[in-house]
């Protein structure tokens, strides 16, 4: 999707939202933001030890799914 689609149906779904609500948003995504910088890290981390592995069927599992997705 187009980000000028997004945008617009983000504003759209936005617009209902009262000051409380847009603050909790604004909160949650901070919050989220911040644990997935904190888990790409510890990924990076895990990589250059050499430490992480992915099981092979989880990524065969993945390319299936993607193929039937697109297809």
């Amino acid at each position: 999707m187009d980000e000028k689609k997004v945008k617009k149906i983000l504003e759209e779904k936005l617009s209902d939202l009262d000051e409380k609500e847009l603050e909790k948003l604004k909160k949650y995504l901070e919050e989220e933001k911040v644990l997935r910088r904190e888990k790409i890290e510890k990924l990076k981390e895990l990589i250059d030890r050499g430490e992480y592995n992915v099981p092979p069927e989880k990524v065969a599992e993945k390319i299936l799914e993607f193929l039937k997705k697109n297809r």
